[in-house]
């Protein structure tokens, strides 16, 4: 995550409305692409929305997922969830747009019309119709991807 001459990591904050075209170029607003910085990774979120995330917070926690034992069915789901829907290197174009690779756009049911949210450490890409279904019921929009994520971090960690 990008830093200040203080040394302190930017926050991705803000919600933005954007469009995808056919190609899944999006424009991101000039904070959003200074703070993810010149490469980062996208992966399905456990809610089904994507994320993305500077490639300075995703190594460490990439690393610690690597950490546990392969042996680990816990480390197997979760690699397989998470990791295995990443794509790394990702990066903007001069007029500050990225590519969406179509495998996760499709997961997330992007098409036209998105809503890209700063959570801190990440960003959250949605398609605005289901970042609304999410909104009129959260406890319940995509709970068997998180249930099976969380499952899976709890035993990678021994949390059980």
């Amino acid at each position: 995550m990008a830093v200040d001459s203080g040394s302190k990591p930017k926050l991705l904050l803000g919600q933005d409305e954007a469009t995808i075209d056919d190609k899944g170029r999006v424009l991101f607003s000039k904070k959003k692409r200074e703070r993810l910085g010149e490469d980062f990774v996208m992966c399905l979120g456990d809610n089904g929305c994507l994320y993305a995330y500077p490639a300075d917070v995703w190594e460490p926690m990439a690393a610690e997922v690597l950490s546990h034992d392969r042996t680990n069915q816990g480390r197997q789901v979760y690699t397989r969830l998470v990791l295995g829907t990443a794509v790394d290197e990702l990066n903007f174009d001069g007029q500050g747009r990225a590519v969406v690779p179509r495998m996760l756009r499709e997961m997330a049911k992007l098409k036209d019309r998105i809503v890209l949210i700063g959570c801190g450490d990440r960003l959250e890409i949605w398609a605005e119709d289901e970042l609304q279904k999410h909104d009129a019921s959260p406890a319940t929009y995509g709970r068997d991807r998180a249930d099976l994520i969380n499952e899976a971090r709890r035993q990678m960690r021994g949390d059980l």
